[in-house]
């Protein structure tokens, strides 16, 4: 991977959080290291931790885009046994002192911990696609050895952050540079933007030169089937998905030569169904996408997993529908809510193919636990009720107009 650090734009940022702008910001163009809000950075200066707001996108971050939180409370925050995501994030949003309004990333409590002045975090493909794997252990040390210690996976929040300092203090040497998150990510930090910065281009470097050197980069490719389009789904198949999604979706086909090649893989039913690249993908492709056009027999796969993890009331909050739908055949299909949700959904998916993909050339790949996945569907998953409850409004509003009322 090539660095794009240029010291003449540096320059006009300043310093401080000018500077961990402009390397969040360099990060936030590539795609293959974040997508559509993942990731997060922060800098620390005095007492203050200057961490991403949850939801902003790297890639046009701005200072409006970061929350200032007390350093002290928030490290102060690890001491408290058995302290929950929720309870953590409503204690985080009270030592803020810099646009309330915003919510500090979840990875808050790991960038306070870690004891570098600038920290960055993405969900770097090829990482991952050396981590995913069955021998992900061997595989780390292999490669990285004390450059960037292997962090067992734990769920995000204060549990992934003490994991991550308990195997600093393990495992750490003067040559450290980052660490690495099992089904999650990696790490980079550095005692300026541009050495952390660098620290994560070079972890990323090391993992594609892995892939490279074991025959497991060049991806597969194939022409789609002539002919096939969203259109020509099966009508009883788009109609069924839209019933148990208790909403009109939109279906649009993921048309890149690698997903027709994915699709028509021999071990399609056994790679695909082992879950996402990281957890946080599920909450819009879901943990596992639909082989063939059977929604029926899908959904109440999809509903006995979602009780097995989380209980039956996670039945509210998250319907069984497919997000992505694959058929030997006819390729590979992304759902959405509305279009938007649906490109979305595709963007993330032709990512996990490729980490799936590249994986499996050189190991046999793995994703996080189901229980992981699920708890990541339920925690992230809020933004489709959100689309669902302003299209709602827009069609009352355009009732009302048309009736002659004030909406």
């Amino acid at each position: 991977m090539i660095g794009l650090w240029n010291d003449t734009e540096a320059a006009a940022f300043g310093e401080g959080l000018g500077l961990r702008i402009y390397a969040s910001r360099l990060l936030g163009r590539v795609p293959s290291l974040v997508l559509y809000g993942g990731g997060n950075t922060s800098v620390k200066q005095d007492d203050m931790l200057f961490v991403k707001a949850s939801g902003s996108d790297l890639a046009c971050v701005n200072e409006s885009g970061f929350c200032a939180v007390r350093l002290p409370v928030a490290r102060r925050l690890l001491e408290r046994d058995g302290l929950t995501n929720s309870e953590m994030m409503r204690l985080l949003a009270s030592c803020v002192v810099q646009h309330p309004e915003q919510r500090p990333s979840i990875e808050t409590l790991m960038h306070a911990i870690l004891p570098y002045r600038y920290v960055e975090h993405t969900h770097a493909d090829s990482v991952l696609a050396v981590i995913n794997t069955e021998n992900a252990e061997r595989i780390a040390a292999d490669v990285y050895g004390p450059l960037a210690p292997l962090v067992p996976y734990r769920h995000s929040g204060a549990e992934l952050a003490r994991t991550c300092l308990r195997t600093l203090e393990e495992k750490a040497a003067g040559e450290t540079i980052g660490l690495l998150l099992r089904f999650h990510g990696v790490v980079a930090f550095g005692d300026t933007a541009r050495a952390s910065y660098e620290n994560m281009i070079r972890l990323v470097t090391l993992a594609e030169d892995y892939l490279k050197a074991n025959g497991a980069w060049h991806l597969e490719t194939s022409n789609g089937p002539s002919g096939v389009s969203a259109q020509t789904v099966p009508r009883a198949f788009h109609a069924d998905a839209t019933r148990f999604a208790h909403w009109p979706l939109v279906v649009r086909q993921i048309r890149e030569p690698v997903a027709a090649a994915f699709a028509r893989r021999d071990d399609l039913a056994l790679v695909s169904q082992r879950g996402p690249s990281t957890p946080q993908h599920a909450v819009h492709t879901k943990r596992v996408p639909q082989l063939g056009w059977d929604v029926e027999s899908y959904a109440a796969r999809y509903t006995e997993y979602l009780v097995r993890a989380l209980g039956r009331e996670a039945l509210a909050s998250i319907d069984p529908a497919p997000r992505i739908v694959i058929d030997p055949n006819a390729g590979v299909f992304a759902l959405g809510v509305d279009d938007e949700s649906a490109r979305v959904a595709a963007d993330f998916y032709v990512h996990d193919m490729e980490v799936m993909m590249r994986a499996s050339a050189h190991d046999r790949y793995l994703s996080a636990p189901e229980q992981a996945i699920a708890q990541a569907e339920l925690e992230y998953g809020g933004f489709e009720r959100k689309i669902r409850e302003q299209a709602n409004r827009r069609g009352e509003s355009g009732i009302n107009e048309r009736q002659g009322h004030a909406p």
